[in-house]
């Protein structure tokens, strides 16, 4: 979104309405019917493939109908150690549990003020789910030794089981279980887990040292440390493409055709990509960008499947960091194309959408990859899909801002162009207001569009006085 640069920065929100503790399973135990929901905290600094297969064997061992992954917001036990941004850690953890359904990820922690303990987070989601929902706490075996001490010990002790697991180094006897069950009034269950010797320090440290992670952790994750440089992540071609190689973006060898890529089951598969690319605002606002295009092409007399397919592709690259698109576009070998950009960067994930996805899917017609490249800045002669991603881009339904509702009116009733125009004023108004810098083009296509808009008016002007 680029114009969406100016959408973004006028302060427009987008209206979702926030799960209590996750999307997947907040009704959990709403039917009434017994319910096991396991509890995996920690401080996923970052989540790797140990916590993973640890989860589900739990899920397994216990007959847990889910799993809830709840990143520290800020951890009592860590308070003196530099930790990854919370939103940075809730977001791999979201990349990492995305593709199993019986796993999701909560904002509570994070959300939550002041020092993070498992005491208030069992207590609120007491609260929130119903009695028939028993809450099983997963944490390692090394930790259960020390529970007695932790805070609140015997409120953990009557709103959650405890399950143990094992891990190489860390054993819990038999006789320290019964011990700290009877000081505690704790039920603890034994979990041995596959022992894989992996911790997330020593994630950091391999990366720290240029050293590959790969198959340490998920490749979504992998991808997210790369492109937003975690844990001093070298940035340097060789090291992007050896992260994206595997991705569905190096070109797949597909045989589909210029009707199959306009069609449904396409269109869905990219919508499922999409999910694990952005965050779930960016998501949600990428599929209100594809309806509004879809009706304004229908509106407009334009290929309705075409435009909703650039709707929702339009931010495809939406989910990098300032240094991790820059790094994107030496990657695709198109930063020296894009000089201007490199002191905006928030712009260039239009330019390197279009040339991602035309890398992986040749197949997208050409017209699609145009309004995509063009949503961020515009330019001058435009075609009419061009237009209306620009504008579908400002005026989809998630769109909270002052003037917004103006636009939205004005579809149908005027002209395309016209349409496009007042989109336009609208954004770069919104820029100049907020003293935001302006690109180039979009400098340059303002002129081109107000000079064809005085011509037009002259025009009319001299049809009525004849």
């Amino acid at each position: 979104m680029g114009l969406t640069q100016a959408s973004a920065e006028a302060g427009c929100v987008q209206a979702a309405a926030a799960p209590v503790v996750c999307e997947r399973f907040d009704d959990l135990g709403a039917d009434g019917s017994p319910v096991r929901l396991g509890i995996m905290g920690g401080t996923f600094d970052p989540i790797h493939i140990g916590h993973l297969a640890c989860a589900e064997q739990a899920r397994e061992a216990f007959d847990l109908d889910a799993v809830v992954f709840i990143p520290a917001g800020k951890p009592a036990f860590k308070l003196k150690r530099d930790v990854t941004p919370a939103e940075q850690r809730f977001e791999m953890c979201r990349l990492a549990v995305h593709g199993n359904p019986a796993f999701d990820v909560s904002r509570i922690e994070i959300d939550r003020p002041g020092v993070t303990y498992t005491a208030d987070t069992l207590r609120q989601l007491r609260e929130h789910y119903p009695g028939n929902v028993a809450l099983f706490f997963i944490t390692g075996a090394d930790a259960v030794c020390s529970i007695l001490k932790w805070r609140e010990s015997a409120a953990i002790a009557s709103m959650a089981e405890l399950i143990a697991a094992t891990r190489p180094g860390y054993a819990l006897s038999e006789e320290t279980r019964l011990t700290i069950e009877r000081s505690g009034n704790f039920r603890i269950h034994m979990l041995e887990a596959t022992g894989l010797a992996v911790s997330s320090s020593y994630l950091r440290a391999r990366v720290q040292a240029g050293l590959s992670i790969r198959y340490l952790t998920v490749q979504r994750v992998l991808d997210y440390i790369a492109a937003h440089g975690l844990y001093g992540w070298k940035r340097n071609r060789e090291a992007v493409c050896e992260v994206s190689e595997v991705e569905p973006d190096q070109g797949r060898a597909t045989e589909l055709g210029a009707a199959d890529v306009l069609g449904d089951v396409f269109y869905q598969a990219r919508r499922e990509d999409l999910a694990h690319r952005v965050k779930r605002s960016r998501f949600e606002h990428s599929l209100g960008v594809s309806e509004t295009a879809a009706r304004m092409a229908r509106v407009y007399g334009q290929d309705e499947r075409l435009a909703r397919l650039a709707g929702l592709l339009h931010d495809w690259d939406k989910g990098y960091d300032d240094e991790g698109i820059r790094a994107r576009a030496v990657e695709l070998g198109i930063a020296d194309q894009l000089a201007s950009y490199l002191d905006m960067p928030h712009l260039l994930h239009g330019p390197t959408a279009a040339a991602a996805l035309a890398r992986e899917f040749p197949e997208l017609p050409a017209p699609l990859l145009q309004a995509i490249r063009l949503h961020t800045t515009g330019a001058v002669g435009m075609s009419p899909l061009d237009l209306i991603v620009y504008v579908a881009d400002v005026i989809e339904p998630g769109r909270y801002c002052a003037g917004v509702d103006k636009l939205r009116d004005m579809v149908g009733k005027v002209e395309l162009e016209e349409l496009f125009m007042a989109t336009l004023v609208y954004v770069v108004g919104n820029l100049i207001e907020r003293r935001k810098l302006i690109h180039p083009d979009t400098v340059t296509v303002w002129n081109y569009y107000v000079a064809r808009a005085r011509e037009r008016a002259a025009a009319n002007d001299a049809k009525g006085s004849k």
